[in-house]
Protein backbone atom coordinates (compact mmCIF):
# COMPACT_ATOMS: atom_id res chain seq x y z
CA UNK A 1 0.00 0.00 0.00
CA UNK A 2 1.17 3.63 -0.97
CA UNK A 3 2.52 5.52 2.20
CA UNK A 4 -0.30 6.96 4.23
CA UNK A 5 -0.45 9.62 7.00
CA UNK A 6 -3.32 9.49 9.73
CA UNK A 7 -4.69 11.84 12.03
CA UNK A 8 -7.22 10.83 14.14
CA UNK A 9 -8.60 11.16 17.39
CA UNK A 10 -10.30 8.79 18.95
CA UNK A 11 -12.09 8.44 22.96
CA UNK A 12 -12.23 5.85 25.49
CA UNK A 13 -13.73 1.93 24.50
CA UNK A 14 -16.46 2.13 26.65
CA UNK A 15 -18.36 4.95 25.06
CA UNK A 16 -17.67 3.28 21.61
CA UNK A 17 -19.71 0.48 22.57
CA UNK A 18 -22.57 3.02 22.14
CA UNK A 19 -24.73 2.44 19.02
CA UNK A 20 -22.80 4.71 16.50
CA UNK A 21 -22.74 5.86 12.68
CA UNK A 22 -19.48 5.55 10.32
CA UNK A 23 -19.09 8.61 7.97
CA UNK A 24 -16.64 8.25 5.34
CA UNK A 25 -15.40 11.24 2.91
CA UNK A 26 -13.64 10.51 0.18
CA UNK A 27 -11.22 12.85 -1.45
CA UNK A 28 -8.85 12.44 -4.30
CA UNK A 29 -5.66 11.43 -2.30
CA UNK A 30 -7.80 9.88 0.85
CA UNK A 31 -10.39 10.16 3.17
CA UNK A 32 -11.97 11.59 6.03
CA UNK A 33 -14.24 9.79 8.28
CA UNK A 34 -15.91 10.18 12.11
CA UNK A 35 -17.64 7.55 14.64
CA UNK A 36 -20.44 9.50 16.57
CA UNK A 37 -23.27 7.56 18.64
CA UNK A 38 -26.48 7.79 17.55
CA UNK A 39 -27.52 10.47 20.90
CA UNK A 40 -24.57 12.71 19.64
CA UNK A 41 -20.82 11.71 21.39
CA UNK A 42 -18.64 12.32 18.76
CA UNK A 43 -15.86 9.26 19.40
CA UNK A 44 -13.54 9.36 16.48
CA UNK A 45 -12.66 12.24 13.44
CA UNK A 46 -9.87 11.10 11.55
CA UNK A 47 -8.05 11.78 8.26
CA UNK A 48 -5.86 9.87 5.95
CA UNK A 49 -3.64 11.35 3.15
CA UNK A 50 -1.75 9.27 0.95
CA UNK A 51 1.05 10.27 -1.42
CA UNK A 52 -0.52 9.18 -4.25
CA UNK A 53 -4.14 8.34 -5.19
CA UNK A 54 -5.05 4.77 -4.11
CA UNK A 55 -6.54 1.83 -5.41
CA UNK A 56 -9.64 1.03 -4.18
CA UNK A 57 -8.31 -2.35 -2.57
CA UNK A 58 -5.58 -0.36 -0.91
CA UNK A 59 -8.47 2.66 -0.31
CA UNK A 60 -10.77 0.29 2.07
CA UNK A 61 -7.87 -1.57 3.37
CA UNK A 62 -6.67 1.81 5.00
CA UNK A 63 -9.97 2.65 5.89
CA UNK A 64 -10.35 -0.39 8.49
CA UNK A 65 -6.48 0.13 9.17
CA UNK A 66 -8.00 3.79 10.26
CA UNK A 67 -11.08 2.36 12.22
CA UNK A 68 -8.69 -0.44 13.86
CA UNK A 69 -6.41 2.63 14.85
CA UNK A 70 -9.33 4.36 16.87
CA UNK A 71 -9.60 0.77 18.85
CA UNK A 72 -13.88 0.78 17.17
CA UNK A 73 -15.29 -2.52 16.72
CA UNK A 74 -16.60 -2.72 12.98
CA UNK A 75 -20.41 -2.94 13.99
CA UNK A 76 -22.27 -0.01 13.19
CA UNK A 77 -26.31 0.93 13.36
CA UNK A 78 -25.10 3.04 10.14
CA UNK A 79 -22.39 3.48 7.82
CA UNK A 80 -22.49 6.06 5.08
CA UNK A 81 -19.80 6.57 1.82
CA UNK A 82 -19.48 10.23 0.76
CA UNK A 83 -18.92 10.68 -2.91
CA UNK A 84 -18.11 14.32 -4.36
CA UNK A 85 -18.99 14.55 -7.33
CA UNK A 86 -20.22 16.94 -9.96
CA UNK A 87 -22.45 14.83 -12.24
CA UNK A 88 -25.79 14.73 -10.44
CA UNK A 89 -29.72 15.95 -10.30
CA UNK A 90 -32.73 16.16 -8.00
CA UNK A 91 -35.54 14.84 -9.04
CA UNK A 92 -38.79 15.09 -6.84
CA UNK A 93 -39.94 11.60 -5.65
CA UNK A 94 -43.61 12.13 -7.05
CA UNK A 95 -41.96 12.66 -10.61
CA UNK A 96 -39.35 9.55 -10.21
CA UNK A 97 -38.92 7.04 -12.48
CA UNK A 98 -36.24 4.73 -11.69
CA UNK A 99 -35.69 3.23 -15.10
CA UNK A 100 -34.92 7.29 -16.46
CA UNK A 101 -32.05 7.26 -14.25
CA UNK A 102 -29.32 7.80 -16.82
CA UNK A 103 -31.97 10.00 -19.05
CA UNK A 104 -32.01 12.51 -15.98
CA UNK A 105 -28.36 12.57 -16.20
CA UNK A 106 -28.01 13.04 -19.43
CA UNK A 107 -30.14 15.99 -19.67
CA UNK A 108 -27.44 18.21 -17.78
CA UNK A 109 -24.28 16.26 -18.28
CA UNK A 110 -21.98 14.65 -20.68
CA UNK A 111 -21.70 10.88 -19.55
CA UNK A 112 -19.54 8.24 -21.31
CA UNK A 113 -20.79 4.26 -21.79
CA UNK A 114 -18.79 3.07 -18.07
CA UNK A 115 -20.28 5.84 -16.06
CA UNK A 116 -22.17 4.03 -13.26
CA UNK A 117 -25.20 5.79 -11.69
CA UNK A 118 -26.39 5.78 -8.03
CA UNK A 119 -29.15 7.44 -6.02
CA UNK A 120 -30.11 7.87 -2.89
CA UNK A 121 -33.70 9.56 -1.16
CA UNK A 122 -33.73 12.47 0.79
CA UNK A 123 -36.85 12.66 3.13
CA UNK A 124 -36.13 16.19 4.29
CA UNK A 125 -36.62 17.16 0.29
CA UNK A 126 -38.27 14.30 -0.74
CA UNK A 127 -36.44 13.89 -3.88
CA UNK A 128 -34.20 11.34 -5.15
CA UNK A 129 -30.44 12.62 -6.02
CA UNK A 130 -29.13 11.00 -9.13
CA UNK A 131 -25.35 10.65 -9.07
CA UNK A 132 -22.56 8.90 -10.57
CA UNK A 133 -19.50 7.60 -8.83
CA UNK A 134 -16.22 5.48 -9.23
CA UNK A 135 -18.31 1.51 -9.57
CA UNK A 136 -14.60 0.38 -8.63
CA UNK A 137 -14.62 2.44 -5.36
CA UNK A 138 -18.24 1.79 -4.45
CA UNK A 139 -17.66 -1.93 -4.79
CA UNK A 140 -14.92 -2.09 -2.88
CA UNK A 141 -16.60 -0.96 -0.41
CA UNK A 142 -19.79 -3.09 -0.38
CA UNK A 143 -17.97 -6.09 0.18
CA UNK A 144 -15.35 -4.69 2.71
CA UNK A 145 -18.36 -2.61 4.88
CA UNK A 146 -21.64 -4.53 3.70
CA UNK A 147 -24.72 -2.95 3.96
CA UNK A 148 -22.90 1.33 3.84
CA UNK A 149 -25.17 3.45 1.80
CA UNK A 150 -23.54 5.29 -0.68
CA UNK A 151 -24.44 9.23 -1.03
CA UNK A 152 -23.34 12.59 -2.65
CA UNK A 153 -22.13 15.49 -0.87
CA UNK A 154 -25.24 17.45 -2.01
CA UNK A 155 -27.72 14.70 -0.32
CA UNK A 156 -25.28 15.91 2.73
CA UNK A 157 -25.18 19.59 1.94
CA UNK A 158 -28.84 20.33 1.00
CA UNK A 159 -30.53 18.46 4.02
CA UNK A 160 -27.87 20.96 6.38
CA UNK A 161 -29.74 23.16 5.22
CA UNK A 162 -33.61 21.70 4.77
CA UNK A 163 -33.48 21.17 8.51
CA UNK A 164 -32.88 24.78 9.49
CA UNK A 165 -35.46 26.29 12.08
CA UNK A 166 -36.32 29.31 9.88
CA UNK A 167 -36.16 28.91 6.50
CA UNK A 168 -38.56 32.19 5.56
CA UNK A 169 -35.44 33.98 4.45
CA UNK A 170 -32.77 33.45 2.12
CA UNK A 171 -29.89 30.47 3.29
CA UNK A 172 -27.18 29.93 1.00
CA UNK A 173 -24.64 26.76 2.22
CA UNK A 174 -20.75 27.28 0.85
CA UNK A 175 -18.80 23.98 1.09
CA UNK A 176 -15.18 24.68 -0.27
CA UNK A 177 -13.22 21.24 -1.44
CA UNK A 178 -9.79 21.46 -3.09
CA UNK A 179 -10.15 23.34 -6.68
CA UNK A 180 -14.26 23.35 -6.17
CA UNK A 181 -16.97 24.64 -4.68
CA UNK A 182 -20.54 23.47 -3.43
CA UNK A 183 -23.55 26.01 -2.87
CA UNK A 184 -27.00 25.63 -1.52
CA UNK A 185 -29.59 27.80 -1.77
CA UNK A 186 -33.10 27.92 -0.30
CA UNK A 187 -36.05 30.31 0.22
CA UNK A 188 -39.21 30.07 1.78
CA UNK A 189 -38.73 26.44 2.80
CA UNK A 190 -37.56 25.27 -1.04
CA UNK A 191 -34.02 24.45 -3.01
CA UNK A 192 -33.32 26.80 -5.14
CA UNK A 193 -30.33 25.57 -6.50
CA UNK A 194 -27.78 22.99 -5.57
CA UNK A 195 -24.50 23.37 -7.70
CA UNK A 196 -21.12 22.61 -8.31
CA UNK A 197 -18.43 24.59 -10.03
CA UNK A 198 -14.86 24.28 -10.05
CA UNK A 199 -12.57 27.23 -8.79
CA UNK A 200 -8.96 27.61 -9.14
CA UNK A 201 -8.46 30.42 -5.97
CA UNK A 202 -10.11 32.49 -3.82
CA UNK A 203 -11.61 35.33 -6.17
CA UNK A 204 -13.47 32.69 -8.32
CA UNK A 205 -15.05 31.66 -5.18
CA UNK A 206 -16.21 34.63 -4.30
CA UNK A 207 -17.20 35.95 -7.39
CA UNK A 208 -18.97 32.97 -7.98
CA UNK A 209 -20.71 32.79 -4.90
CA UNK A 210 -21.75 36.59 -5.76
CA UNK A 211 -23.29 35.72 -8.86
CA UNK A 212 -25.25 33.00 -7.21
CA UNK A 213 -26.58 34.96 -5.25
CA UNK A 214 -27.64 38.22 -7.43
CA UNK A 215 -28.93 35.33 -10.18
CA UNK A 216 -31.39 33.79 -8.43
CA UNK A 217 -32.33 37.55 -6.15
CA UNK A 218 -31.19 36.93 -2.54
CA UNK A 219 -29.45 39.88 -1.87
CA UNK A 220 -31.76 40.82 1.03
CA UNK A 221 -30.84 42.05 4.54
CA UNK A 222 -31.76 39.41 6.30
CA UNK A 223 -29.99 36.85 3.76
CA UNK A 224 -27.73 34.18 6.02
CA UNK A 225 -24.35 32.45 4.27
CA UNK A 226 -22.71 29.53 6.02
CA UNK A 227 -19.40 28.39 5.10
CA UNK A 228 -17.73 24.91 5.50
CA UNK A 229 -15.09 22.53 4.22
CA UNK A 230 -11.74 23.89 3.62
CA UNK A 231 -12.12 27.82 4.41
CA UNK A 232 -9.44 29.56 5.69
CA UNK A 233 -9.17 32.65 7.96
CA UNK A 234 -8.35 34.81 5.00
CA UNK A 235 -11.30 33.81 3.08
CA UNK A 236 -13.99 33.91 5.71
CA UNK A 237 -12.91 37.23 6.69
CA UNK A 238 -13.21 38.81 2.53
CA UNK A 239 -17.18 36.98 2.31
CA UNK A 240 -18.09 39.30 6.02
CA UNK A 241 -16.93 42.30 4.04
CA UNK A 242 -19.57 41.06 0.99
CA UNK A 243 -22.09 39.56 2.67
CA UNK A 244 -23.94 40.77 5.61
CA UNK A 245 -24.49 37.69 7.82
CA UNK A 246 -22.00 35.02 7.45
CA UNK A 247 -21.08 31.80 9.55
CA UNK A 248 -19.03 29.04 9.82
CA UNK A 249 -21.34 25.71 9.86
CA UNK A 250 -19.67 23.47 12.10
CA UNK A 251 -22.19 20.46 11.83
CA UNK A 252 -24.61 18.67 14.15
CA UNK A 253 -24.67 19.71 17.83
CA UNK A 254 -22.42 16.72 19.75
CA UNK A 255 -20.64 16.18 22.99
CA UNK A 256 -17.40 14.36 23.90
CA UNK A 257 -15.11 12.86 26.37
CA UNK A 258 -11.77 13.91 24.94
CA UNK A 259 -10.85 17.05 25.33
CA UNK A 260 -8.32 16.55 22.04
CA UNK A 261 -11.45 17.33 20.13
CA UNK A 262 -11.00 20.99 21.58
CA UNK A 263 -8.35 21.35 18.74
CA UNK A 264 -10.51 19.68 16.24
CA UNK A 265 -11.95 22.45 13.32
CA UNK A 266 -15.40 21.16 12.77
CA UNK A 267 -16.24 23.47 10.16
CA UNK A 268 -14.43 21.77 7.79
CA UNK A 269 -15.61 17.95 8.74
CA UNK A 270 -19.34 19.10 8.56
CA UNK A 271 -20.08 16.38 6.00
CA UNK A 272 -18.82 13.78 7.82
CA UNK A 273 -20.58 15.41 11.28
CA UNK A 274 -24.01 16.56 10.06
Amino acid sequence: MPQIVSDIISTDNAVATNEKRLSICLRSNGFSFSIVTTDGVLLTCGEVDAQQPLSPSDLTNAVIQAIGESDAPLVFKEMRLIIPTMQFAWIPAHLYVQRHDRQYLATITKLSETDVIYRSFSKSLDSYLIFTAPSAVVNAFKIALPGIDIVCQHHILSEIVANTPNRSHPLMLLHLRPQAADIEAFYNGRLLLSSSRQVQNEDEILYHTINVMKHLHLETPDMELSICGQVDRDTFARFQHFFPNVSLYTGKPHTYHNPDFQTLHTYKHALILS
